[in-house]
């Protein structure tokens, strides 16, 4: 089979580099299942192992935490289906999908939804959890709660905010230069452009009628921390899944006596069975049309073989959209 195969760290983080080798189709082992793959989106984390930054990680290695894709190989029950997933393992400690073929545990094995495409539920696995993990089992968000995500237009900030919505919250997203949400919403989203009101905690005040934010999704960290940790209500909840400065100075008298919650984010831990537990709880989210997918761009799905174009968008910013290998070609 092809596979991108990466045996140590880039030095060069201006031109990622990796080779397109072929290798032995992987043999499985008890439990395990060989999916062969459709689609497999590039994230933000593939290029930093590339880059030697991503904790567990593991040379030499294939890379790829998302995927979707057929079963080939497994249990006889499971042989046939389309299948979507991701791992803080795969591509890590363990080979992911930037491949024709992965294994995958069969326990992590699971369908993926009837009306996504191939490509929509390659792209979805790392954003989506990232967003569950932090709105849904960290935060617990409820109706009628007040939402703040600071990078609404972010990958995770869109899920933050389709996940937030549909469980009746409201949200206030918060953009460097937008006056706009670009996502999915179940309703409206008040957006607010930080050129024109950089006063964080005023911009917030305003809009709760001084309680303040109920639950804040801190995609960025360090820049928005404490205007953060100042505008949320009585039993507040903040999520941290990125920082830029990692040590952030916080008043303990505030923190204690508004009785809040610092939640912490990383989805590396959750392999790819948990991973697919909660893929499976999403599911019926996206098939009932109350989530909906990232558009995917038909040219921003690369081959294999252009697979060092597709990471360099990624590494670069250069693109909005998500970015997609498609190892099938």
């Amino acid at each position: 089979m092809r596979a991108i195969t990466v045996s140590k760290k880039s030095i060069d983080a201006d031109n990622l580099k990796f080779k397109i080798t072929t290798v032995e189709i992987p043999e499985l082992n008890d439990g395990e299942c060989l999916v062969k793959i459709h689609g497999s989106g590039v994230n933000p984390s593939d290029v930093k192992a590339l880059l030697g930054k991503m904790p567990n990680l593991a040379w030499p290695r294939v890379p790829g935490r998302d995927y979707s894709g057929i079963v080939v190989e497994g249990p006889s029950h499971l042989i046939g289906k389309e299948v979507w997933g991701t791992g803080g393992d795969l591509g890590m400690s363990r080979n992911g999908a930037h491949a024709e073929f992965n294994v995958i545990d069969s326990a992590g094995i699971r369908e993926k939804p009837k009306n996504l495409s191939m490509f929509e539920a390659g792209s979805i696995g790392v954003s989506w959890t990232c967003a569950w993990l932090g709105i849904m089992q960290g935060a617990n968000v409820s109706a009628g709660e007040t939402v703040v995500v600071f990078g609404a237009n972010g990958k995770v900030g869109q899920a933050a905010i389709q996940i937030a919505t549909a469980e009746g919250a409201s949200v206030i997203g918060f953009e460097r230069s937008r006056d706009d949400y670009l996502g999915h919403t179940n309703s409206p989203v008040d957006i607010i452009n930080f050129e024109k009101e950089p006063d964080i905690h005023t911009a917030i005040m305003d809009r709760t009628d001084g309680k303040g934010a109920d639950i804040i999704m801190n995609t960025v960290g360090s820049p928005y921390f404490d205007a953060a940790c100042s505008s949320m209500a009585k039993q507040g909840r903040q999520i941290i899944i990125s920082t830029i400065i990692e040590e952030n100075l916080i008043n303990l008298r505030t923190f204690y006596r508004g009785n809040y919650k610092m939640i912490g984010v990383s989805n590396m831990d959750y392999d790819n069975i948990v991973s697919g537990e909660m893929l499976e709880d999403m599911r019926c989210g996206f098939e009932t049309g109350v989530y909906q997918p990232y558009p995917i761009n038909k040219k921003n799905i690369f081959k294999l073989e252009d697979a060092g174009e597709a990471y360099n968008i990624v590494l670069r910013g250069l693109s909005r959209d998500r970015i997609i290998i498609d190892p099938s070609k």
